[in-house]
């Protein structure tokens, strides 16, 4: 499994939050490249030739730089003895070239720091893992700088349970996050506000909530099923929850209820709707939730 891991070069410790992660959650057969991108320097004056600063433009971009910084050394340093490590040092448009290496390198997960810093946020953030999330043909995982606790990861899974999640249930598998200790599937649905409509329309809500409720329950006990079956010896204590609120309030409350500390959905969906639901839901919690996350993005 090929991790292409982008490095913020202001400090060492400014990697902190992805590393630490990255080290927890021990992805079966990972090799990281840790890549870090240099912006193209700016020559006083290039503003008044255009034409000759687009073409020194053109000469540093995607150059490889022979000596890695000091950010990508720390971090190859320190998950040197979790994953095999390549360091690639590189100038150009950091959001570009980061997309530009994971799809030439064949990777299937490119992977991200990002800090509630509003100094720097609209800068790295908005820029490098806004364009992941959206543009990323692989899977995206961004760290927050939440410090971990000393015991292994808690997760939750969000699934509604459309053909795209299931996908992204079985990309989950393949992808084997052995540190993952507990799991939990969650599903919220409005039960409560279809059995309003149905009774508004004069037909009996009790009983359709009952059987979307127990259907819902049997497609979490199948996605378990299917998860447990892919760790095998090693799969995670896993839970079920149906939460008849809408998904920001059970998202928030199964997180706090379960100590997780990394929030698991679907990049996005294939049709127009489930982009708008599941694919806006991913978007936030990806760039503004206090949470890691990791968008599941199948091939």
């Amino acid at each position: 499994m090929k991790i292409v891991l982008g490095v913020d070069s202001r400090t060492p410790e400014a990697n902190a939050p992805v590393v630490s992660l990255l080290k927890k959650i021990e992805f079966v057969g990972g090799e990281v490249e840790v890549v870090h991108v240099v912006p193209p320097p700016v020559f006083p004056g290039g503003e008044l030739l255009p034409v000759l600063s687009g073409i020194v433009a053109q000469f540093y971009e995607g150059q490889e730089w022979p000596d890695s910084s000091e950010a990508v050394t720390h971090v190859a340093e320190a998950l040197g003895s979790n994953y095999p490590i390549t360091e690639t040092v590189i100038t150009g448009n950091p959001a570009a070239m980061l997309l530009a290496t994971a799809e030439s390198s064949g990777a299937h997960l490119l992977a991200l720091n990002a800090s509630h810093d509003p100094a720097w946020k609209t800068a790295f953030v908005g820029s490098v893992a806004r364009a992941a999330v959206l543009e990323a043909k692989e899977s995206v995982l961004i760290a927050r700088p939440t410090e971990l606790p000393d015991r292994p990861l808690h997760a939750v899974f969000a699934t509604d349970h459309s053909p795209y999640a299931d996908q992204c249930a079985a990309l989950l598998g393949e992808l084997l996050p052995l540190g993952i200790a507990e799991l939990t599937v969650l599903t919220a649905f409005p039960i409560a506000a279809m059995r309003e409509q149905l009774l508004a329309k004069g037909e009996s809500g009790a009983g359709a909530g009952d059987q979307v409720e127990h259907g819902l329950r049997v497609r979490n006990a199948d996605t378990i099923a299917r998860l447990d079956a892919a760790f095998g010896d090693s799969a995670p204590v896993m839970q079920s929850r149906i939460l008849d609120k809408p998904i920001d309030d059970a998202i928030a409350e199964t997180m706090t209820e379960t100590h997780a500390d990394l929030l698991i959905l679907g990049a996005h969906g294939h049709s127009f709707t489930e982009r708008l639901i599941v694919g806006s839901v991913s978007f936030r919690y990806a760039l503004s939730s206090s949470y890691s996350v990791l968008l599941l993005r199948p091939h």
